[in-house]
C-alpha cells in the first residue's frame, strides 16, 4: 500500500476523474477518493471497483493513464448508471474533462477543477447533485 502514499498530492482528484472537492460529502464524511486516511466516516470508497483497480491492480494515479481506459469497470460504475438523471451530469462530463489532465498537467488541472466548481457570485463551492453553491445557496449550472 506504499503506492497510495505516492499517488498524488490532490485528494480531491479521484482516480476516475471525478473532482471530489465538489462532492457534498467532501470534508464532512469523506476526505476525497484519493485520500488514504482511514480516519474518515465515508468507508464505501475503499471497496470502489474503480479505485481498487486503478491503485491496487494497475498501480496508476488515474484511469486515464490506463491502456484499457475506459474499461468495462469504468463504464459500468460511472457512465452506465443514472443516465437520464440531471443530478449526475458531472459523471457524463468526465470523458470530456478528464483528458485535460494530460494536456494541462496535474497541478493546472487541479486549479482548473477548483475554478470550474467555484460559484461566480460568492466564490463558494458548487456541489454535485443539486448544483448548488454551499455558501450562498445559489443554483448554478457548471460549464
Amino acid at each position: 500500500m506504499e503506492y497510495l502514499k505516492q499517488k498524488n498530492n490532490f485528494d480531491e482528484l479521484a482516480p476516475c476523474g471525478v473532482f471530489c472537492g465538489a462532492c457534498p460529502s467532501y470534508n464532512k464524511t469523506c476526505l476525497g477518493c484519493a485520500s488514504d486516511n482511514k480516519n474518515q466516516k465515508r468507508q464505501s470508497k475503499w471497496g470502489c471497483k474503480i479505485r481498487v483497480c486503478c491503485y491496487d491492480k494497475m498501480k496508476l494515479k488515474y484511469c486515464i493513464d490506463c491502456k484499457e481506459y475506459p474499461c468495462n469497470i469504468y463504464r459500468k460504475k460511472l457512465l452506465s448508471t443514472h443516465e437520464n438523471d440531471p443530478r449526475f451530469t458531472y459523471r457524463f462530463e468526465i470523458p470530456y474533462q478528464f483528458p485535460k489532465i494530460k494536456s494541462m498537467g496535474i497541478e493546472n488541472y487541479y486549479k482548473y477543477q477548483i475554478q470550474r466548481w467555484k460559484c461566480d457570485t460568492c466564490e463558494g463551492t458548487i456541489r454535485f447533485y443539486n448544483y448548488t453553491c454551499d455558501n450562498c445557496g445559489k443554483k448554478l449550472l457548471v460549464q
